[in-house]
């Protein structure tokens, strides 16, 4: 697609416009969970932080063990970038992704995203952690979710030995989705 000449909002005409918005629109359909993918695998080479994988690795196992036991796409999804802002701030990642990833996934899978901090500390046996402050969240109808999502994908995934898919096979299935959703999301624009 040709560019405008514009290099201004002030200067670009109706016509600018017109066409910005119809190149930005085929772009983000063309290009939606690319930028996702391209930040987890920016990851890729950052050191471990004391686990003997680093959080790209985890990532990869989380999404390779929902995907070899048969969950549906978009959960594989969750499981492959509940961590993906690990790096920004750990503290508070689970906010992070969350956001970042608020309108390509389901209010239950970002639930379970925004919360997973606090569900997988249930799971840290021997630490000075809380392990039971997932509690306050009991009556929320996203709790279960949550305790499954990080009893099987989520705290057991540091195994150096166990053989993750490469983030070449989530690729298609991000980019399908997110298209999707990109799409729908372009028509109430």
């Amino acid at each position: 697609m040709s560019q405008v000449v514009a290099t201004s909002f002030t200067e670009a005409s109706a016509d600018d416009w017109d066409h910005l918005v119809a190149a930005g629109d085929h772009a983000y359909v063309a290009e939606a969970g690319q930028s996702h993918l391209q930040m987890l695998a920016a990851q890729e080479h950052n050191a471990p932080r004391g686990w003997q994988l680093n959080n790209y690795q985890h990532s990869l196992q989380c999404a390779t063990r929902a995907l070899r036991a048969g969950e549906p796409d978009e959960f594989i999804i969750t499981a492959l970038f509940h961590d993906i802002a690990q790096d920004f701030y750990p503290y508070s990642h689970d906010q992070m992704s969350a956001n970042l990833l608020a309108p390509y996934l389901s209010d239950e899978n970002l639930w379970v995203i925004a919360n997973h901090q606090v569900f997988q500390l249930s799971f840290r046996t021997h630490s000075r952690f809380n392990r039971r402050a997932h509690e306050a969240h009991r009556e929320n109808p996203y709790y279960a979710k949550a305790l499954y999502f990080c009893e099987h994908y989520d705290q057991n995934c540091f195994d150096p030995r166990y053989a993750a898919e490469p983030l070449a096979t989530f690729a298609p299935m991000v980019e399908a989705h997110f298209s999707a959703k990109m799409r729908a999301a372009l028509k109430t624009y």
